[in-house]
């Protein structure tokens, strides 16, 4: 006798699982997702689980004599955001998750949660710019505010809630990224030489020689490291979780998983790193960690990072700037932008090119007066 399937079968139109939401802004209220003959869905909320069977029992009745399924005209923007944001704790890092539900309850939900999701209008998230910048928020915030509520209305058109998305109307105040001006070729080897010898060199140099983000580096594991292929693999990065601690967190897709060739120095580092760690009584796979095997305290590095500049003379910069400086150094060596893109793992040659693009140009300044020298001395 054939073993019967435990698979859920897959919910038919018109049926639905009312329940409770359990978000700070609307607890108490209800809600349920009707799925339509579209592949959409339609979801409805109420105050009681009356008022929601109910609204459910007028969709089944229209999916039945074939007729649409009207949106909820009374849904709030404020429980419509509650009920997105707790979905979106499934497809985001916890990080990115708690960010973006700090800027929806503490300013999108604030400014605009009472209106009802249907009659938006672009004026009211012009006015949630205006209120953001009068609550001090920088341009860069403001905007971050702007791509969660976009984010969020775009989920809103995809479920047929609302016709279009009023945040794709406006603009918010625009912020340029300031220049970065990481370490020249002369400070990075001033830099190298202050570091020899001191406890964190191996982190400095690791982190400079790959071009690894803090959280990168922190998460490298000794089984990332392949020796005979001269290769570290960037499989995850720590990060900090509220109510877990320091965590190790894998990427969200396999795509992310990136595999460097790593220049012998950077082996050197790791080798001489390996060899001392043999010997401390709490090893771990951290090639980095604290005491008890426990990886390290990203911001007590950051801090750490601008104590060592200032007690060795140099330009105080930022942990992350090491980053900007392996950028620097390959674009100072004649290597094509597209790849320093490769190496430091961009999404896209956009946006190495706003980040590095002035210093691209000064390379290529310099590479178009090293000719003329030449052509100088040819004739």
């Amino acid at each position: 006798m054939p073993a019967q399937s435990t698979r859920r079968p897959k919910r038919a139109n018109g049926e639905g699982t009312i329940y409770q939401i359990k978000g700070r802004r609307s607890a108490g209220h209800w809600r349920c997702a009707v799925a339509l003959p579209d592949g959409h869905r339609r979801t409805f909320y109420g105050k009681t689980r009356e008022e929601v069977e109910a609204k459910l029992l007028d969709a089944r009745h229209a999916l039945a004599h074939n007729q649409p399924v009207e949106p909820p005209r009374s849904l709030s923007v404020a429980a419509f955001l509650t009920d997105w944001i707790a979905d979106q704790q499934a497809y985001l890092r916890p990080r990115t998750w708690a960010g973006y539900k700090g800027n929806v309850d503490n300013h999108i939900i604030k400014s605009i949660g009472k209106l009802k999701l249907a009659e938006l209008q672009p004026a009211d998230v012009r006015r949630l710019h205006r209120e953001c910048t009068a609550r001090g928020l920088s341009k860069r915030t403001v905007e971050y505010v702007h791509t969660i509520l976009h984010k969020a209305l775009d989920q809103a058109v995809q479920d047929q809630l609302v016709a279009r998305n009023v945040a794709h109307k406006t603009r918010p105040p625009s912020s340029q990224r300031p220049k970065v001006a990481p370490y020249t070729p002369e400070e990075a080897i001033r830099f190298l030489a202050e570091v020899r010898g001191q406890a964190e060199e191996r982190l400095y140099v690791v982190t400079l020689g790959l071009g690894l983000r803090r959280g990168e580096a922190l998460g490298l594991r000794w089984s990332d490291i392949n020796w005979s292929a001269r290769a570290v693999t960037v499989a995850g990065q720590v990060q900090r979780v509220k109510g877990k601690g320091l965590v190790w967190v894998a990427p969200k897709t396999d795509d992310s998983v990136a595999v460097l060739d790593a220049p012998e120095f950077v082996l050197d580092a790791l080798r001489a790193h390996r060899d001392r760690q043999q010997f401390q009584a709490n090893a771990t796979d951290y090639v980095f960690s604290g005491a008890g095997g426990q990886p390290l305290d990203p911001d007590a590095v950051s801090h750490g990072f601008v104590r060592f500049c200032d007690q060795h003379g140099l330009r105080r910069t930022r942990f992350h700037d090491l980053r900007h400086a392996t950028a620097s150094l390959l674009l100072a060596h004649g290597i094509p932008l597209w790849q320093v893109s490769n190496i430091l793992r961009h999404s896209s040659i956009a946006i190495t090119t706003d980040t590095y693009g002035h210093l691209y140009s000064e390379t290529s300044r310099a590479a178009a007066d090293a000719m003329s020298s030449f052509m100088a001395l040819a004739r």
